[in-house]
């Protein structure tokens, strides 16, 4: 059976450096799961790999979306799963890295899609569901989803808003919960050998890294990336970049560069709490702990020799 290998985590985890660790040792492509950085013409915002490592190793999915264009996780599940039999036909191992949760189980579970003939979004509800929620505030959505749909409920947290109105959205337009309904498209799970890596730092450890990655935002051009992206049309995606809106707040006068700096901290570091929650509760994650001071050569050789193993999956006892 064909190999897949995943190398996930939160924001500023040090996944593009393991990765390029990786392609020294056995023979890859790189598929990048990361909602962001498919867009082109905001590298900084999206912290996309630079031209030089994007040269040492081929990297699929990145820097290809105009800022104007929506892209969704049903975009990434075809584009990917086209390209994992070419890199294969190149006897190269599919490698998928990133940090985008919902993207890593629409590939390998599938995702549920409206019937045909039934529409998909209801633009006026949505905002009528996030002016609610920011009206009453708390944990207002997740109640509502749990009146109609407990099942649910229990599976999205109370602050992944995005999840919990397209579950609302679900039921409002098809009368079925989201949980009554199975993926109308299967994933890739069982026709690949998976092996899911998470990337685990010492909490304070990763967020010490986050802080100065927002620093080097700023140092890097980040003030100049927004002012010029804010003459474009942006999607509603695009504009979820972190820094994006913080330092949108700064040149509209409701902030100083100071606090904005400080929001972007707060807000990635919100964001990374997440994104292992999301990891940890996924089905076949295997972590890696990666010790201060550690190189990304010899993260690389732990999942290597983690790869020759048994899967030991997060959870697991001893």
């Amino acid at each position: 059976m064909n190999k897949l290998i995943c190398v996930v985590g939160p924001t500023a985890s040090g996944k593009t450096e393991v990765a390029l660790e990786l392609s020294k040792l056995i023979p890859v492509e790189i598929i990048s799961c990361d909602s962001m950085q498919v867009y082109q013409e905001m590298p900084i915002l999206t912290q996309t790999p630079s031209k030089e490592v994007l040269k040492k190793v081929k990297t699929h999915l990145v820097s290809f979306v105009k800022p104007s264009q929506e892209y969704s996780a049903a975009k990434f599940r075809k584009e990917a799963g086209e390209l994992l039999p070419k890199i294969i036909k190149k006897n190269k191992t599919p490698l998928l890295v990133g940090g985008t949760g919902l993207y890593l189980r629409a590939l390998l579970d599938g995702l549920f899609e409206m019937p045909e003939g039934e529409a998909s979004r209801d633009e006026d509800f949505r905002k009528k569901l996030i002016l609610e929620q920011e009206t009453h505030g708390g944990e207002y959505l997740h109640e509502q989803l749990a009146k109609i749909d407990p099942i649910a409920a229990k599976k999205i947290h109370a602050n992944d808003v995005r999840r919990l109105v397209r579950a609302l959205e679900v039921y409002h337009l098809s009368g079925r919960t989201i949980s009554e309904q199975k993926p109308n498209r299967s994933g890739i799970r069982d026709d690949y050998q998976v092996r899911i890596f998470l990337l685990e730092r010492d909490r304070q450890e990763l967020y010490a890294r986050i802080n100065g990655r927002a620093q080097q935002m700023l140092d890097g051009g980040l003030l100049d990336e927004v002012k010029r992206l804010q003459k474009v049309k942006m999607s509603q995606t695009a504009e979820m970049a972190l820094g994006f809106r913080e330092m949108s707040a700064y040149f509209e006068g409701k902030t100083t560069l100071e606090e904005a700096l400080a929001l972007l901290r707060i807000n990635t570091r919100h964001y990374a709490k997440r994104q292992l929650s999301w990891f940890r509760h996924e089905k076949g994650v295997e972590a890696v702990a990666v010790a201060s001071g550690e190189k990304a050569a010899e993260t690389a050789k732990k999942i290597i020799k983690l790869m020759s193993s048994p899967k030991s999956f997060i959870g697991d006892q001893p």
